[in-house]
C-alpha cells in the first residue's frame, strides 16, 4: 500500500469507525432506556444478561444501519481530507481518484465481508446462548412459547400439525394435535400426544392417542411420524430469517426448505448477506462522487446534508427490497442484489462524469 492509499484509507476508517461508535451508543441507550424492558429481563435472567442482551440488540442494530453509517463516516473523513486541502495536493502530484479510490475500496470490502459473516454469526450465537426467546428478546422468538401450526409433508403423508406451546426454535412441541389430510372419501387419523421432538427426518411423538373413524382409540408410549422439515425451517416459520446467520442460512438452503415464504424470507436474507460488501463499497463510491471534487469554499453543509438523505435513501430502498424478496413478491436474488449494484453503478457514473465530463 502506498503513503497516500495509507493517509486515505487511514482517515477515512477512523472516521466511519467513530459513526459507527457513535450509532452504535445512541442505539444501545434507546435499548437502556427501555426501563420496564430492561427490569423486566433483569429480573428473569439476572442484571449481566440483561445489560449483554442490550448490547447485543444495539450491535445487531448497528449492522444493519451499516450502509448509511459507512456513507457518513466517509463522507466526514473525505471532508477532512479536502478542509486540509491533502486531496488537492495528491490529485497535483499526479494521483488520479481511481488510485485514491483503490484501497479504501478494497478495504470496505473486506469489512463488509467480515461484517455479514463473523460479527453477524457471532451476535446471533451469542443472542442464543443467552436464550432470548424466554426472557421476551429478540425479534425471531416473538412467536415462542404460543400455538403454532405447521404444514408437514413426508413418506407418511401431507399433514398439519398444531403445538400449544413450542420450544427450543421449533425442536421441541407440547400438547400436539396432527390432521391427517386425505382424498375425499378415505378416512382420515388424528395424532394427539403430550410432547414432540424432531429427529432427523421425523417426529418423536411420546404418550398419545391415535383417533380414527372406523376403529377405537389406541393409546401409544412412542410414535414417528415422518416429515421433510428441518429445524431451520421450522425456525424460519416461528419468526424471521434475520435470527439465522450465514452459515446455519448457507446449510438450510442446501438441504431445501419446502414452505415457499420461508424459502423467499432465506434466500432473500442470505443474498442481501452476499450483497453487503458490494452495499457498502457503493455507498463509499457515493461518498467520493459528492465530494471529491476540488471546492473554493470551505463550506460542506450541504454536503452532510446530501450524505444524510442518499444515506436514508439508500437505507429505505434496502429495506424495501428485503421486504419484497422476503414476501416473494420479487425474486431474491434481484431484491438483494439490486441496490448493491445500483449504489455502485450511481457512484461510478457520478464519478466518471465529474473526472471525464461528457463524452
Amino acid at each position: 500500500m502506498s503513503k497516500v492509499g495509507r493517509l486515505v484509507s487511514l482517515r477515512i476508517a477512523s472516521r466511519i469507525g467513530l459513526v459507527v461508535a457513535i450509532f452504535f451508543g445512541i442505539i444501545l441507550l434507546v435499548e437502556f432506556l427501555d426501563v420496564g424492558r430492561f427490569e423486566q429481563t433483569a429480573e428473569i435472567a439476572g442484571g449481566w444478561t440483561a445489560t449483554a442482551v442490550a448490547f447485543l440488540s444495539a450491535l445487531r442494530w448497528s449492522l444493519l444501519g451499516l450502509p448509511v453509517t459507512v456513507l457518513l463516516g466517509a463522507l466526514i473523513g473525505l471532508i477532512d481530507l479536502q478542509r486540509h486541502r491533502e486531496l488537492v495536493i495528491v490529485a497535483a502530484s499526479g494521483h488520479s481518484i481511481w488510485s485514491i479510490i483503490r484501497w479504501p475500496l478494497i478495504l470496505v470490502v473486506l469489512f463488509g465481508a467480515m461484517m455479514a459473516t463473523v460479527v453477524d454469526s457471532v451476535a446471533i450465537r451469542a443472542y442464543q446462548q443467552l436464550d432470548v426467546a424466554q426472557i421476551g428478546w429478540g425479534r425471531a422468538y416473538g412467536l415462542q412459547n404460543q400455538e403454532q401450526w405447521f404444514s408437514q409433508s413426508g413418506p407418511d403423508g401431507r399433514y398439519a400439525l398444531h403445538a400449544r406451546s413450542v420450544r427450543d426454535g421449533g425442536a421441541e412441541l407440547r400438547r400436539v394435535s396432527i390432521f391427517r389430510l386425505t382424498a375425499p372419501g378415505e378416512t382420515g387419523t388424528r395424532i394427539y400426544a403430550e410432547r414432540a421432538t424432531l429427529d432427523d427426518g421425523f417426529w418423536r411423538l411420546e404418550d398419545g392417542t391415535v383417533l380414527d373413524v372406523d376403529s377405537s382409540p389406541r393409546p401409544f408410549e412412542t410414535l414417528e411420524l415422518a416429515t421433510g422439515s428441518t429445524l431451520a425451517e421450522l425456525s424460519l416459520q416461528l419468526g424471521t430469517a434475520e435470527d439465522m446467520s450465514w452459515f446455519g442460512l448457507f446449510q438450510a438452503l442446501d438441504e431445501g426448505i419446502e414452505d415457499p415464504f420461508a424459502r423467499s424470507a432465506a434466500q432473500t436474507r442470505f443474498h442481501k448477506l452476499n450483497a453487503m460488501p458490494i452495499v457498502l463499497a457503493g455507498a463509499l463510491l457515493i461518498a467520493f462522487a459528492f465530494t471529491a471534487g476540488y471546492r473554493r469554499a470551505g463550506h460542506y453543509g450541504w454536503i452532510v446534508l446530501n450524505g444524510i438523505v442518499l444515506g436514508l435513501v439508500v437505507f429505505m430502498v434496502i429495506e424495501m427490497a428485503d421486504r419484497a424478496g422476503s414476501a416473494g413478491v420479487v425474486d431474491p436474488v434481484v431484491a438483494s442484489w439490486g441496490p448493491a449494484i445500483a449504489a455502485v453503478v450511481i457512484g461510478l457514473t457520478v464519478i466518471l462524469r465529474r473526472e471525464d465530463g461528457r463524452i
